[in-house]
C-alpha cells in the first residue's frame, strides 16, 4: 500500500478561508452589509474553503495514522492534530449557542477567531514537521506548498492582530478608564459594534454596563456610542440644551460633572431616574389609588407616566443632586441613582401624565352611561381623602365624544387637590 502523502495546502485551507472571509467581512462591515450584493461569490468561496479545510483537518491526520501504524511519532502528532481540529470546530460553532447563524468574525468574536487561527496554524506546522520526519519534502512543489501555507498563516494572524483594536474585545479598554474617572464603579464592556450608513455614516458601539448597588441590587444598562464620520446624529442633548443646563448650575463642581455627562457614553445617567421610578413602583401606586377612587379599573399601570415638566431644568437639578450624593458618599451609578423622586414630584419638576382611561368598563360595572366623562373624573378625584396623592401636578388627557381629547390639570397641595382651567 502506497504511504499517504501529507498536503500542506489542504492543512491551510481553513486559514485561507478565514483570511478571505475576514477581508470580505471588512467590506461588509463598513458598507453596512450592502457590499454583499457584489462580494457574495467571494463570501461563499470563503465559506466553502472553511468547510473543506475542516474536513481535511480531520481526514488527513486519520489517514496518515492508518498509513503509519507502527510510527509512534506519526500516531501521537496526528492525534494532536485531530484534537486541535475538534476544538477548532467547536469554537467555530460557538455562535450557535446564542442562536446566531452568521459565522464568527473578527469584530464580534476576536478572541475566539484568534484561538482558531492559532489552532489551525499549529495543525499546519505539525503537518510540516511530519513531512520532514517522513522525508516527504524533497520535491520543489512541496517547498512551494510550504511557502504558500506559511504566507497564509502569517497573513491570517497578522491581519487579526492588527485589527484587534477595532474588535469588540479590543475596544473595551478605551472605555474602562473613562468610566472609572467618571465615578462609575461597575463593569463596562463593548457588547456590539456595527457600521451604519443611515441616518449617518459611522460606527455604532453598544456598551454593556453592570453595577452592583449599595443595596445589593444590580443596575444594568445598554449604552450606545456613535462615531460619526459624516451626517447628522441626534443625541440626548444638543448644544442649545447644554448651554441652558450650564446656566442653571451654581459652582465649578457641578459644571465639571456636567461637562463629563455631555460625552455620549455618559448621557445615560440622565435617564437613570426612570429606572428609579420603575423600582419604586410609583406609577403603579398612582394607578392603583385612582382605580380605587372610582371603584373599578379605570386605567392600566402603563397609562401613568412620570416625566419632567421642564427637561432642561430637571437635568440641571439632577446634576446638583448627584454632586450632593457624591459628597455624602453615595456612589451608586456615580451619584445619579438615589435621586429623591417624590421630592421632585412635590417640587413640580416632575409631573404625572395620565392618558387612555377605560370608561367603558366603569359604565358596564355601574350599568349606566357616563354623561360627562370630564366632570365624572373631576368629581372622583376631588373626593379622594386628603393625602391620598402626593403633592404635585397631575395632567390628564380624557377622550370625549363631543370634544375629542380634553386635557385637564390637577394640582395637589398639602394633600388637597384643585383643577386648573381646562385646555384643549
Amino acid at each position: 500500500m502506497k504511504p499517504y502523502k501529507i498536503s500542506l495546502i489542504r492543512l491551510c485551507l481553513v486559514l485561507l478561508g478565514y483570511l478571505i472571509y475576514n477581508l470580505v467581512y471588512f467590506a461588509l462591515f463598513y458598507s453596512a452589509g450592502y457590499a454583499f450584493f457584489i462580494l457574495w461569490p467571494i463570501f461563499f468561496l470563503a465559506i466553502g474553503l472553511i468547510l473543506l479545510g475542516n474536513f481535511f483537518a480531520f481526514r488527513d491526520p486519520l489517514k496518515l495514522k492508518s498509513s503509519f501504524k507502527d510510527n509512534q511519532l506519526v500516531q501521537k502528532t496526528s492525534t494532536i492534530q485531530v484534537i486541535l481540529a475538534t476544538i477548532g470546530v467547536c469554537l467555530q460553532l460557538s455562535n450557535m449557542v446564542y442562536l446566531r447563524w452568521w459565522p464568527i468574525n473578527y469584530i464580534d468574536n476576536f478572541p475566539t477567531l484568534f484561538c482558531i487561527s492559532l489552532l489551525y496554524s499549529a495543525i499546519f506546522f505539525i503537518g510540516n514537521f511530519q513531512k520532514t520526519k517522513l522525508d516527504q519534502d524533497d520535491k520543489s512543489s512541496n517547498k512551494s506548498s510550504l511557502v504558500f501555507g506559511a504566507i497564509v498563516v502569517f497573513l491570517c494572524n497578522l491581519l487579526l492582530i492588527t485589527n484587534s483594536k477595532v474588535s469588540v474585545w479590543g475596544s473595551t479598554d478605551q472605555y474602562v478608564q473613562d468610566f472609572k474617572d467618571f465615578g462609575l464603579k461597575g463593569k463596562v464592556e463593548v457588547y456590539e459594534k456595527k457600521h451604519l450608513i443611515e441616518p449617518y455614516n459611522g460606527t455604532l458601539t453598544t456598551l454593556f454596563y453592570n453595577e452592583t448597588l449599595s443595596n445589593g441590587e444590580s443596575f444594568i444598562d445598554f449604552i450606545y456610542v456613535s462615531d460619526v464620520q459624516n451626517g447628522t446624529h441626534v443625541t440626548t442633548l444638543d448644544e442649545k440644551d447644554k448651554e441652558e443646563i450650564r446656566s442653571y448650575l451654581e459652582n465649578d463642581t457641578e459644571k465639571e460633572l456636567f461637562d463629563k455627562v455631555t460625552l455620549e457614553q455618559f448621557e445615560f445617567v440622565l435617564k437613570v431616574y426612570e429606572e428609579r421610578i420603575y423600582n419604586l413602583k410609583l406609577e403603579d401606586d398612582i394607578a392603583t389609588k385612582i382605580n380605587e377612587a372610582v371603584g373599578g379599573k379605570l386605567l392600566e399601570n402603563y397609562n401613568v407616566e412620570i416625566k419632567p415638566a421642564d427637561k432642561i431644568k430637571f437635568y440641571s437639578d439632577l446634576i446638583k443632586e448627584a454632586v450632593k450624593n457624591r459628597e455624602n458618599g453615595d456612589t451608586d451609578v456615580a451619584g445619579f441613582y438615589n435621586i429623591d423622586i417624590n421630592k421632585h414630584i412635590n417640587d413640580k419638576t416632575l409631573i404625572v401624565s395620565i392618558e387612555h382611561f377605560n370608561f367603558i368598563e366603569i359604565e358596564d360595572k355601574q350599568n349606566h352611561k357616563i354623561d360627562n366623562r370630564v366632570d365624572y373624573l373631576k368629581d372622583k378625584l376631588t373626593s379622594l381623602p386628603v393625602g391620598t396623592l402626593s403633592d404635585g401636578i397631575y395632567k390628564f388627557t380624557v377622550s370625549t365624544l363631543s370634544d375629542g381629547n380634553v386635557k385637564i390639570t390637577m394640582v395637589v397641595e398639602n394633600g388637597k387637590s384643585y383643577f386648573e382651567k381646562d385646555t384643549d
